[in-house]
């Protein structure tokens, strides 16, 4: 697809009170059940254009933040899961959110979470699509495999290192994006690489993270940092109804983590797809809106 004004919506800027900037916008129903739509690494707010049609069918609210060093959101001074939470309920409060639900994928996984377990019951339903799972506390790093490893503990482990790795991927981004998005998709599994082939789906992925990189590569560099750390967040406090989906041929985020982070949250419902890699949900962001729709309908009804 190709991401036009007529469907992104019109990007908005919220100020923190410590004046730093969180760029975001909206997809779906503009008064429907509000939902905290955290993006990849790399991508950015726009990663969720491609579900307003979903959104708005299911009476859905996405407020679609770029996360911190992302597009136009400005970087946090003191990065951790925790402090994302505190900036997520203070764009809710903006918003004049009382309760919402979340959805995070891949990489914006960590960061909903976080925010659900220190939200507490502020946050009703949680979505998480093929997640990055804690990869110190449980020992997921020993049964990482070498490219993983080194992805996630020694690139990750260097800010700089990985600020410039992706500043030069969203170069060639701009000047060549199919080729770019393409070359991510060495090693990873034969369903992906079909995907990918698809000129709709492979335009989709290289505006995403092209918008999301066109700040550089601080955003990424935030995040490996936080992924290859402690999560230092109560995971066991979390009260929203949660499911989490990964695809059994995922390349890209440890399997074993993504479980261990399942078992992890009381209640949570673990989904495995056979024969799906890592972006399935590019065409099947369906399926998680449709349970999570029913999750904070039934949810509400409860406690009403």
């Amino acid at each position: 697809m190709t991401l036009t004004a007529s469907n992104t919506g019109p990007d908005r800027v919220f100020r923190l009170r410590d004046g730093r900037r969180i760029s975001y916008a909206e997809f779906g129903a503009p008064d429907g059940r509000p939902v905290l739509a955290l993006h990849g690494t790399p991508a950015s707010r726009l990663m969720y254009a491609i579900a307003a049609s979903s959104a708005a069918r299911l009476g859905l609210r996405l407020i679609a933040p770029d996360r911190w060093g992302y597009a136009g959101t400005d970087p946090h001074p003191e990065p951790s899961l925790s402090a994302w939470a505190q900036d997520a309920a203070e764009l809710a409060d903006g918003l004049g959110l009382d309760r919402f639900s979340i959805i995070g994928i891949s990489g914006g996984s960590p960061y909903a979470a976080g925010t659900a377990a220190e939200l507490g019951s502020r946050v009703i339903a949680m979505a998480l699509a093929v997640p990055v799972g804690p990869l110190v506390s449980n020992g997921s790093k020993r049964r990482l495999p070498l490219l993983q490893r080194l992805s996630f503990f020694w690139v990750g482990q260097r800010p700089s290192l990985t600020k410039s790795v992706f500043k030069a991927y969203g170069r060639f981004l701009n000047r060549w994006s199919r080729r770019a998005v393409s070359l991510a998709m060495i090693g990873q599994s034969r369903f992906d690489r079909e995907l990918l082939r698809k000129p709709a789906i492979n335009d989709y992925f290289g505006e995403i993270s092209r918008e999301g990189l066109r700040a550089g590569g601080a955003g990424p560099a935030i995040d490996l940092q936080l992924f290859s750390s402690e999560w230092h967040v109560p995971l066991d406090r979390i009260s929203a109804k949660t499911r989490i989906w990964i695809g059994k041929d995922d390349k890209l985020v440890p399997l074993a983590a993504a479980r261990e982070l399942a078992r992890a949250i009381p209640g949570a419902i673990l989904t495995e797809l056979d024969d799906r890699g890592h972006f399935w949900i590019a065409e099947e962001y369906g399926q998680v809106l449709d349970w999570l729709a029913a999750a904070g309908r039934d949810e509400g009804e409860v406690r009403q």
